[in-house]
Parts: structure tokens; C-alpha cells; sequence
């Protein structure tokens, strides 16, 4: 077993496990922005954190992945990252400085026009943004380095102060109390960026090398139109032809489909740093076959859920939500049925980006872009929160086909496509017997017999289709089976010797 895929996994799990801790905590945020603001309060906390995570997006100039692929092995021996660190630093606190100020000029704006009250929102939108943005850079120097248990960390405490902090603030402040919460989300790991600055070593600006500078340029503009596009321009749409109720509704369902896109989001750190140092190494088998492993296990874990949580949508929305948020049910399903395309996605972007060629990613996200706003202009008025929904499954595929030709062609890496169909037709079978247990019964006795339905059926479609190798659960429990309690090794065991028999 190559040592460079146990580093991959083992990387890629410990990512895992930290976007676990913060999924659960966003997630539980979300349900109680919802359960205690309606569709109209958690609509408008869903705008303030895509307004912050777009401010981002528009200040930070490509800078944290910058240094995410150059701050490790690429930057050299000695202090080289260190003076990378400070060169960024230099420029990212001067955008973020301006951006913060716009924002905080409009929260004035509409002191004068409006009231203190809506005043107020903004402002706390501005802290968020800048928590936001420092966790960003924080975040990509320590992955760069490999600090991979130290993000683990700071997240597992981040999320314990947020769900109390949504809850205490919505509970007595409204939409704004609650964003104080998720302002909190990001300080630990925000902080963390002190110790990753030597202030004995001078900022120098040929640190940041051309080739740096127009990798960061193009990853930026991708960034942008990601963000500002392709991420959440729904709300715009929303907003615009019905209000923020409709955004609500739009977030509620986006919010489960994110759980699983956002753990393909932040594993994508772990994959790129892997992935650039394959290509410095130049051994193209071991690119292959770490990006077909990838591809492989990732659809194995993605492909049930997605599928199989489309189908038992009309009992889990209310039952999360609560009855007010019915109407989201069909975008709701639909998001979630076509996820996992997004989520696989990351791993053709994470090998593009590695290898150097942010152009053909901007090349990517304009046409996605340019595509994404024609499909909302048309199906948003027509059909309202199912246009959307639809709008946003169509460009997930389109995307994820353009990302994958594009590494086909540029980086010689094939995605395995007879084991992703045979994935398909097992998660097809995994949401069949999970919707036979919903439409049999209602409400919290669906869900419990359709889950462990599911579960069951999926993993004996699996076997027969021989969708695990022996060679990933070696691998698997080389990296994860001294970490695990004793009592659980056996039954992890007998579960890998089950799906992969021989």
C-alpha cells in the first residue's frame, strides 16, 4: 500500500471528521434559525451569511488557496513559507480592511433611512465577515502545512459555541442575535492565524512569485463566480419575485443538500495539497490512482445518502423544520437527489487546481455562471422554489462534466466510470426500499424504518456488485484501525470482510 495514498486518507478522514463536528453544529443552527425565527427570520440569516461568505470571496484575491498550494512542500526549505505567510497577510488585510468598510457605510446608510434595529443587523454582518475571512486564510496556511489536527480542533470547539450562541441570540435578539452565533463559528480557528506569522521574518514582496500571483488571479475570479453564482444567487432570484420567506424555504432545503457538499468542500483542502504533491513528484500512475480511489469511495459514501434522503424528504422536512416549511419539500428533495455531482465535483477541481491550471478552472465557472443566471432568469419566475431547485441540479451536472473532461484532457486522469454507475443502480436500490418505508408510513416511524431499510439494501447491493476493493479496506483500516476503540475493530471488520469479500 503506497504511502502517499495512506497520507490521502488519512488527511482526508481527519478533515472529515472536524467538517463532521462543524456540520452538526451548523446544521443544528439552522433548525433552530428556523424553528424560532419562521421562514422570514432564517431567510434573512441565510442572506447575511451568503452576503459574508461572497465579501469573502471579493477580498481575500485568491490568497488563501494560494497559500493552501504553496505554503507546504512547494515553498521550499526554511523560512521561504514563513515570508509567503507575511507577503499575503499584507495584501489580504488591506482588501479585507476596504470590503468591511463598505459594508459598515451601508449599515450606516441604513441607520438614517431605516432604524437602529436594521443598523444593527448589518454591523453584526460586517463582524461576521471578518471572522469569516480570517478563518478563511488561517484555515488554508494550516492545511498547507498540514496542520490538519489543529483545524480538527479549533472546529470541534468552534461548534460548541455556536449552537448555544444561535440559540441564546435568536431566542432574544432575533435574526441578528442569531448571527452572533455563527460569528463565533469562525474566531477559534481565526486566532490560530498568530502563530503562523514570524514577525522576524520580513514581508518580502518577491515571496509572492508571477507564477503565484497568476495562479491566485484566476482562482480568485473562479472563487467569485462560484460564490457569487453559482453558491447562493438563488436568494437574489428569490428575493426579487417573492421575498424572504422564499429564501427561507430555499435555505431549508439547500441546508441538508449542503450537509453533504460541504464535507467534499473541506476534504478538498487535504486533496489538493496531496494532489500537488503527486504532480511535483511526476508520477502519474499514483495520480490516477489516488484520483480513481477518490472518486470511488467518495460516490460510495455520497450516492446513499443523496438518493436515499431525496426519498424520504416528505416526512424529514417537517420533521426537522417543523409543518411551516411543507412548501420546500419538492425543491427540498430534488437539491438532494442531485447533490452528490456537486459534491464530486471537488475532486476533478482539486486535481486541475493542483496541478497549476487555475485558468482552466475560471474557464469552468464563467461558462457554469453565465449558464446558471439564464437558467434562474427563465425557471424562477415560472416555477418559483422548483425552478430553482431544478436550475441548480442541471448546472451541478453540467459542472461536474465540464470539470471532469477538463482533467481528462489537461491532467490525464480518468474518472472510473463503470464503478460510479454501478454506485448509481446501488443507491437507486438503497432509496427504493427507504421510499417503500415512507410511503407505508408517516412521520418519525418512517424515517426510523427507512434509514436502517436503506442501509441494509445498499450494502447488500454493494456486495454483489463488488463496489469495495480489498485494497480500500486495507487501506482503510491501515489509516483509521489503531484510532478506533477496541471494542469496535471486529465489527468494522466483519463489515469491510462482508462488502469486500475475497
Amino acid at each position: 500500500m503506497s504511502t502517499s495514498g495512506s497520507n490521502l486518507l488519512k488527511s482526508s478522514l481527519i478533515s472529515l471528521a472536524a467538517t463532521v463536528i462543524s456540520l452538526a453544529a451548523g446544521f443544528a443552527s439552522s433548525i433552530i434559525a428556523a424553528r424560532l425565527l419562521g421562514p422570514a427570520g432564517s431567510g434573512k440569516v441565510a442572506y447575511a451569511l451568503w452576503v459574508a461568505t461572497s465579501a469573502t470571496a471579493l477580498a481575500d484575491m485568491g490568497l488563501p488557496q494560494t497559500l493552501l498550494r504553496n505554503a507546504g512542500g512547494l515553498s521550499g526549505e526554511g523560512d521561504a513559507w514563513k515570508a509567503l505567510v507575511r507577503a499575503a497577510l499584507r495584501s489580504f488585510l488591506i482588501s479585507v480592511a476596504m470590503v468591511g468598510a463598505a459594508i459598515l457605510v451601508f449599515a450606516a446608510i441604513t441607520y438614517v433611512y431605516r432604524d437602529a434595529r436594521h443598523a444593527w443587523f448589518w454591523i453584526v454582518t460586517a463582524l461576521l465577515f471578518l471572522s469569516y475571512a480570517f478563518y478563511v486564510l488561517s484555515t488554508a496556511v494550516a492545511r498547507g502545512r498540514h496542520r490538519f489536527g489543529q483545524t480538527a480542533r479549533s472546529t470541534a470547539l468552534a461548534g460548541l459555541l455556536q449552537v448555544p450562541l444561535v440559540l441564546a441570540g435568536a431566542w432574544l435578539l432575533g435574526p441578528t442575535g442569531a448571527l452572533i452565533g455563527y460569528v463565533a463559528r469562525y474566531l477559534p480557528q481565526a486566532l490560530q492565524l498568530r502563530g503562523y506569522i514570524d514577525r522576524s521574518v520580513p514581508a518580502s514582496s518577491n515571496a509572492l512569485t508571477p507564477e503565484m500571483q497568476r495562479y491566485g488571479r484566476y482562482i480568485w475570479l473562479s472563487d467569485l463566480i462560484e460564490i457569487l453564482v453559482l453558491s447562493r444567487v438563488e436568494f437574489l432570484f428569490l428575493g426579487f419575485f417573492f421575498s424572504s420567506t422564499g429564501i427561507g424555504y430555499f435555505a431549508a432545503g439547500l441546508g441538508l443538500a449542503g450537509l453533504i457538499e460541504q464535507v467534499m468542500l473541506q476534504i478538498s483542502p487535504a486533496l489538493i495539497v496531496s494532489f500537488a504533491d503527486a504532480h511535483a513528484k511526476g508520477d502519474q500512475r499514483a495520480l490516477q490512482a489516488a484520483y480513481g480511489r477518490v472518486i470511488r469511495m467518495v460516490a460510495l459514501v455520497m450516492l446513499p445518502i443523496s438518493f436515499g434522503g431525496a426519498a424520504i424528504m416528505p416526512d424529514l422536512m417537517p420533521l426537522i423544520f417543523g409543518d411551516a416549511f411543507e412548501p420546500a419539500i419538492p425543491a427540498a428533495a430534488t437539491l438532494l437527489a442531485f447533490v452528490w455531482l456537486a459534491g464530486l465535483s471537488v475532486i476533478p477541481w482539486g486535481m486541475i487546481s493542483a496541478s497549476g491550471r487555475s485558468d482552466l478552472l475560471l474557464r469552468v465557472q464563467i461558462t457554469s455562471g453565465l449558464l446558471t443566471m439564464l437558467l434562474l432568469a427563465a425557471m424562477v419566475p415560472l416555477a418559483g422554489l422548483e425552478g430553482a431547485a431544478l436550475a441548480r441540479a442541471t448546472i451541478a451536472t453540467l459542472t461536474f462534466l465540464l470539470l471532469a473532461r477538463t482533467a481528462w484532457k489537461n491532467v490525464h486522469t480518468v474518472v472510473p466510470l463503470v464503478a460510479v454507475a454501478k454506485t448509481i443502480f446501488a443507491a437507486a436500490f438503497c432509496a427504493a426500499a427507504a421510499g417503500l418505508a415512507v410511503y407505508c408510513l408517516d412521520g418519525l416511524a418512517a424515517i426510523a424504518s427507512a434509514i436502517p431499510a436503506g442501509a441494509i439494501a445498499y450494502m447488500l447491493a454493494v456486495r454483489l456488485l463488488h463496489l469495495v476493493e480489498s485494497g480500500d479496506s486495507r487501506l482503510l483500516m491501515d489509516t483509521i484501525g489503531g484510532k478506533l476503540p477496541g471494542p469496535s475493530r471486529p465489527l468494522i471488520n466483519g463489515l469491510l470482510a462482508f462488502l469486500a469479500p475475497g
